[in-house]
C-alpha cells in the first residue's frame, strides 16, 4: 500500500490517500496521436452508412446523441435496436488503422510505468486486439497485470446475467463497468487511481469513489481529483506513487479477454462530428452530469 501525496505540477500538496492499484485508459491516455480519433470517427460513420444503412444526413447527429447518452456510439446503436456483429464492428473501426505508422516505442512511458511498484491494469472500452497491438507497439505490454476491455466486460456481464442477447453494452462511464473493472483488478474504489482522457469517464470514476485523474486537458468543469496534460507528468503530479516497498512483486501480465472549440479526442473517436463550440460545450456539460449521476 502506498501513501499517495497528490500535488499539482508546481508541487503543491492537495490531497492524500492510500493507493494500491492503477486503472489506466488506453487511447489518448497512455498515448496521444492526434490523427487517430479522426480516423476512428470516419470509420464509425462509414460503418453506420454502409453496414447499418443509416442515412448520411443523420449520422453525425446520431453519433453525438448516442455517445452522450450511452457512453459509446456502439452502445447507443445496440440500445436502439441495431443488430451489430461486434467482431465485424471492431475489425472495421480499429482493424484497418495504420498502427505501425502511428505508434512507436515510448521509452519514457515504459520507464515511468516500470518505476511504479503497484499493480497496473489497462481499462478501455476498446477491443482486445486493438489493445494488444497498441501496447505492443508502445513497448509497454508486459508492464500491466491485466487488460480490462470490451470483450472481458461483456463476457462478465453475460456471466452475471447483466447482458442478455448482447444488450446492454457494458462500457465506461457506466457504473457497472467500474464495478466489474475493480473486481477484475481485485481492487477497492477507495484505494484505486483511475486515469482517462474523457471528462465524462473521469466524472463517473470520481462518483464511484476512485481517485480520478483527467489526462490531456486542464481547466475543465469536471469532477476530477486531478488534471494533467500528459501521463508523462505523473511523477511530478503524484510523487507519492513512488513510495512503495522495495520488495513488492506483482504477477506477469494476463489479458482479461483537445480543446473545447472542437470535440474531444474521446468524443471524436466515437464518430462525434466537428460542431460549434457552444453546442459541444452543452453536450459535454450534460454528459458529465449524467456520468456523475446528477
Amino acid at each position: 500500500m502506498t501513501e499517495l501525496v497528490v500535488a499539482d505540477i508546481n508541487g503543491n500538496e492537495e490531497d492524500s490517500r492510500q493507493i494500491e492499484t492503477l486503472l489506466i485508459d488506453l487511447d489518448d491516455t497512455l498515448y496521444q496521436v492526434h490523427e487517430a480519433p479522426e480516423l476512428v470517427r470516419d470509420k464509425i460513420q462509414a460503418y453506420m452508412k454502409e453496414k447499418l444503412k443509416i442515412p448520411e444526413e443523420d449520422i453525425q447527429k446520431v453519433c453525438l446523441e448516442y455517445y452522450t447518452n450511452y457512453g459509446t456510439t456502439m452502445a447507443g446503436l445496440v440500445a436502439n435496436g441495431y443488430q451489430i456483429d461486434f467482431d465485424d464492428w471492431h475489425a472495421a473501426v480499429h482493424g484497418t488503422l495504420p498502427y505501425e505508422r502511428m505508434l512507436h516505442e515510448d521509452k519514457a512511458m515504459r520507464e515511468l510505468l516500470q518505476s511504479i511498484d503497484l499493480p497496473k491494469y489497462v481499462f478501455t472500452n476498446a477491443d482486445t486486439k486493438h489493445a494488444e497491438i497498441c501496447l505492443r507497439l508502445l513497448g509497454i505490454a508486459d508492464l500491466f497485470q491485466g487488460v480490462i476491455c470490451f470483450e472481458s466486460l461483456m463476457e462478465e456481464g453475460r456471466r452475471r446475467g447483466i447482458v442478455k442477447e448482447n444488450k446492454p453494452i457494458v462500457c465506461k462511464p457506466n457504473k457497472v463497468a467500474f464495478q466489474l473493472a475493480l473486481e477484475a483488478a481485485h481492487a477497492k474504489a477507495a484505494t484505486t487511481a483511475f486515469f482517462d482522457d474523457s471528462a465524462r469517464n473521469v466524472a463517473a470514476g470520481h462518483a464511484a469513489g476512485l481517485f480520478s485523474v483527467l489526462v490531456g486537458k486542464t481547466g475543465t468543469e469536471c469532477k476530477a481529483d486531478l488534471e494533467m496534460l500528459t501521463l508523462h507528468d505523473l511523477r511530478k503530479a503524484m510523487p507519492g506513487l513512488w513510495k512503495t516497498p522495495a520488495d513488492s512483486k506483482h504477477p506477469p501480465v494476463v489479458y482479461a479477454r483537445m480543446p473545447l472549440s472542437g470535440p474531444t479526442a474521446a468524443a471524436m473517436a466515437q464518430g462525434v462530428p466537428d460542431m460549434s463550440a457552444d453546442v459541444l460545450e452543452e453536450y459535454r456539460r450534460r454528459a458529465i452530469k449524467v456520468a456523475a449521476g446528477e
